[in-house]
């Protein structure tokens, strides 16, 4: 019995240790799933705070209140074809100077000299010689264009000409530089990065720099010459040719309309109509017909228009609706397009050759201005007003809310309004959830000048922020004494030498 007595403390003692450390499981179990909630009665709290990383893109434009035509260009990256160098023989167009040597003209074994412009119409006047069209030609056709013009009145003209002014041999620079304007191409494999150097100083910290180039649709507005179109050679075909060919096959051998059908392996049979390119400002089309040749056949006035697109570094054809008359030609004689480069500037700047494009005459080159303006921040934010926008970088609306030192504690991330611009004298106002672009599973967005953010809040933030901070906790060590105005609280009262 005594042992028994003796085992007694040992085992109650042991049976409140394992209640303890019971509780003490049951505690931790329910508060270990705390450590992964975002907060405790706070909606104002955002993030993702996930294990698993996520990629998610930040728009440019907002589709549902925004239109495409108040965007920039559709741009294409550079591509093989813009490194490799085209050299071509220079062709003269207008505000091209010309030092012009005639030889015999008033009097023989006599030289005259003329200094002169091209006009805007592509024409040089000289004495006795009346107007000559020199425009879109080599220096070598200008010469014999002149000589031609002599032949009236010497019998073997001798002209010597010399260009002292070549306008058409330039690229423009223009944007946010220290010297903008036209500088001259010295070769044919003049690059991007020696264009910029004319440039002075820019900001380097810009994304981008756009090269806009003009492309002609047509050979013969890019000679810019009223002489008729000559047939091509019958073993080669014009590019006009090919891209009909690729845009309107056709699976069966074709012959012009009355014309006799020709024999061949499967007989003789009748044969459809070619569909010509619409291209009646050029001086004809050509089609290919069952005997060979190309013959020029002249366009009808009405037939189907067509539009130009760059895909995938070709220039493709695209069908539309019939026009006819004067409309049919005003649109033939406008057969340009332009295509814009997007060049990165740090990998240009960086050594990438990739983006190091040749630049062609009639090139320019954009350096946008770094951004500026405002974005307005109002309703439940740490600091309300206005934000300078970054001239590094851009500005999203996370961001945006950082800058403003975040949510205050009465914020609802779910109700975010973005105000923007859209047009002139309108604006749209669109609601974000800005819980789901923290979270990862809604794409954040880039603000532009003039944006005003508003975060709103309800009816429930006020009641869960006056729960959340009412709750207190203390802790420390104290010391109360209270003797009542007593003097005798640290010992009897001190006594003076005397002992009174």
């Amino acid at each position: 019995m005594r042992d028994v007595r003796l085992n007694l403390p040992f085992r109650r003692s042991t049976s409140t240790a394992a209640r303890v450390a019971m509780v003490a499981g049951v505690v931790i179990s329910v508060l270990l799933p705390g450590c992964e909630v975002d907060s405790f009665l706070d909606p104002s709290v955002t993030g993702r705070w996930e294990k698993t990383p996520t990629t998610v893109p930040i728009l440019e434009r907002i589709a549902s209140i925004e239109d495409e035509s108040v965007e920039a260009v559709e741009s294409t990256e550079a591509t093989a074809e813009d490194l490799i160098p085209a050299p071509q023989a220079y062709r003269v167009g207008s505000g091209d100077a010309f030092k012009i040597e005639l030889y015999d003209l008033i009097e023989r074994n006599t030289k005259q000299d003329y200094d002169r412009q091209v006009d805007s119409r592509g024409m040089i006047e000289l004495p006795q010689l009346g107007e000559v069209y020199v425009a879109g030609k080599t220096l070598e056709g200008a010469k014999a264009a002149v000589e031609e013009a002599m032949r009236k009145l010497v019998a073997d003209p001798l002209v010597s000409l010399q260009l002292t002014q070549q306008r058409q041999q330039v690229y423009h620079l223009m944007g946010a530089v220290e010297k903008p304007g036209s500088y001259f191409i010295p070769s044919p494999d003049f690059r991007l990065l020696e264009g910029l150097t004319s440039a002075g100083r820019f900001s380097e910290s810009i994304e981008d720099v756009y090269v806009i180039r003009q492309i002609p649709l047509s050979d013969a507005l890019g000679r810019q010459s009223p002489e008729k179109a000559t047939t091509p050679n019958q073993d080669r075909k014009s590019p006009i040719d090919l891209i009909d060919d690729l845009t309107n096959p056709v699976t069966r051998p074709v012959t012009p309309p009355g014309s006799a059908p020709t024999p061949g392996v499967l007989g003789s049979a009748a044969r459809e109509p070619v569909i010509e390119l619409p291209d009646s400002g050029s001086p004809a089309s050509f089609r290919q017909p069952a005997s060979g040749g190309m013959q020029p056949v002249a366009t009808p006035p009405g037939g189907t228009d067509s539009s130009w697109v760059f895909i995938d570094g070709k220039w493709v054809q695209v069908v539309g609706s019939a026009t006819s008359g004067a409309e049919a030609k005003a649109k033939a004689e406008d057969l340009l397009t332009q295509r814009i480069i997007k060049i990165p500037l740090k990998a240009l700047l960086a050594g990438n050759m990739k983006y190091n494009v040749v630049l062609r005459p009639g090139d320019t080159v954009r350096i946008p201005s770094p951004p500026d303006g405002l974005v307005f921040m109002a309703g439940q934010v740490a600091r309300q007003g206005p934000i300078n926008l970054p001239t590094s970088g851009r500005l999203t609306l996370m961001r945006a809310i950082d800058s403003a030192g975040g949510l205050g504690q009465l914020a609802i991330p779910e109700r975010v309004d973005l105000t923007r611009a859209v047009g002139r004298n309108r604006q749209a106002i669109i609601r974000l959830d800005l819980r789901a672009i923290n979270e990862g599973t809604q794409p954040d967005i880039y603000l532009k000048p003039d944006d005003r953010i508003n975060v709103g809040t309800n009816f429930w933030a006020l009641p869960l922020a006056t729960i959340r901070n009412g709750f207190r906790a203390s802790y420390g060590f104290g010391f109360i004494l209270d003797r009542n105005f007593g003097n005798d609280v640290f010992g009897a009262p001190p006594t003076n030498r005397f002992g009174e």
